[in-house]
C-alpha cells in the first residue's frame, strides 16, 4: 500500500503541469534555505559525538576533546573531515596490519583505523600534553587501549628535546592544531608560545619496539622532511605506504622530495579524480594538501585504483624477502 502511494506521488511530481508549479515555488526557497543550512552548520557546534560507522561500530569523540572535529562529523558524517584523505586511509586500513599515526592530534585516524579493521595495531604519536590527554581519553572512550598505543613524543631526524611553537587558540575550546617544530615557521615568526617536547627518530623507536610497518600518516605542519629522515631505515626495510600532508611553502619542500628520492619513493597527489603522480610539490593546489608517498609507481600519471599500487608493492616486497 505504502509503495503504491509513494509511486503515485513520484509520478505526480513528474507531471508536466505539476512539476512546473512545484519548481516555480521551490526555486525561490532553495537559495535562502541552502544559505541557512550552511550558516547553521558553521555556527552551531557539537561538543562530543558518536558516529555510526558502516560496519556498525561507533566512533566516539569525547566531550571537550575536539569540538571542531565532532561538529564536522555531526553535520557531514564520515566524509565531513578530509573526505579524500579519509577514503584513502580507509582503503589502507582494510589491508594493513600496523598503522603509525604521526601527529595524531585527538586521534581521529587512529580510532577510525582500529574500528575499521579489528586486527589493526596502531601507534599514535602526539607531543602536545593537552592534546595527548584528549587522544588518550578518546582511546579509552572507544575501548581501544589494547590496540592503540599512545606515545607523547614528536618524531624527528634527531632524538632529544626541541621547542614546539604552539599558537594560542582563540574563540574555541580546542587546542590549536598547527603547532610545529620548524624554527623558521610562521608560528615562530608571529611569536607563538613554545613548549619543550621530547623528540625521537622513528628508527630509534623501532629498535626499542621492533615491528613491521605497513602504513603511516604524517601531519606535522611542515616538519615532515625531518620525520622522513628519521625513519629512513624502516622505509627501506618495510616499504610502508605513507599518507602525508605537505603544505605549499617558499622552500618548495625540497628536503621532503630529497628524503623520498633517497629511498626511491614517489608522491601521488590525492584528488577527487584519483591519485596523480608528481615529481615536485611546487604547484597550486588549493584545499588539497595530502599525498600518498608510495614505495612503488606505475607508468601511468593517474592512478584511480590504489589496489594497483598495493599489489605491486606486495609482489616486490615478497620478491625482496625471498630473493
Amino acid at each position: 500500500m505504502a509503495g503504491g502511494v509513494r509511486g503515485t506521488l513520484q509520478r505526480w511530481r513528474e507531471n508536466y503541469y505539476l512539476s512546473h508549479l512545484l519548481a516555480s515555488v521551490a526555486k525561490p526557497l532553495h537559495f535562502p534555505l541552502a544559505g541557512m543550512a550552511e550558516t547553521l552548520q558553521r555556527k552551531v557546534r557539537r561538543n562530543g559525538f558518536a558516529l555510526r560507522l558502516p560496519n556498525g561500530k561507533n566512533l566516539i569523540i569525547g566531550r571537550d576533546t575536539c569540538v571542531s572535529l565532532a561538529s564536522a562529523l555531526f553535520w557531514h558524517g564520515l566524509d565531513g573531515f578530509e573526505p579524500h584523505t579519509s577514503r584513502t586511509l580507509r582503503f589502507f586500513f582494510e589491508r594493513a596490519a600496523t598503522f603509525i599515526d604521526v601527529g595524531a592530534n585527538c586521534g581521529l585516524y587512529s580510532l577510525l583505523g582500529a574500528l575499521w579493521n579489528p586486527e589493526l595495531q596502531v601507534t599514535a604519536f602526539e607531543p602536545v600534553p593537552a592534546i595527548f590527554d584528549s587522544l588518550k581519553r578518546n582511546v579509552r572512550l572507544n575501548h581501544l587501549e589494547d590496540r592503540i598505543h599512545c606515545q607523547k613524543l614528536a618524531l624527528s631526524s634527531q632524538s632529544g628535546k626541541a621547542n614546539l611553537f604552539l599558537p594560542v587558540s582563540e574563540g574555541s575550546r580546542d587546542m590549536e592544531g598547527t603547532g610545529t617544530l620548524v624554527a623558521e615557521s610562521w608560528q615562530a615568526k608571529q611569536g607563538s608560545p613554545t613548549i619543550e617536547v621530547r623528540t625521537l627518530r622513528f628508527d630509534d623507536y623501532d629498535k626499542l619496539y621492533p615491528s613491521r610497518v605497513d602504513l603511516m600518516k604524517i601531519d606535522v605542519e611542515d616538519f615532515e622532511a625531518d620525520v622522513l629522515q628519521g625513519m629512513e631505515a624502516v622505509m627501506r626495510r618495510d616499504r610502508p605506504f605513507i599518507v602525508c600532508e605537505i603544505l605549499p611553502r617558499a622552500h618548495r619542500n625540497r628536503r621532503t622530495l630529497q628524503a623520498l628520492e633517497r629511498v626511491y619513493y614517489r608522491p601521488y597527489w590525492i584528488t577527487p579524480m584519483g591519485y596523480i603522480k608528481i615529481d615536485h610539490f611546487d604547484f597550486d593546489r588549493p584545499n588539497l594538501m595530502d599525498f600518498v608517498l608510495s614505495p612503488v609507481s606505475t607508468a601511468d600519471t593517474l592512478v584511480q585504483d590504489l589496489q594497483v599500487l598495493w599489489d605491486l608493492n606486495t609482489v616486490r616486497h615478497q620478491s625482496a624477502v625471498t630473493g
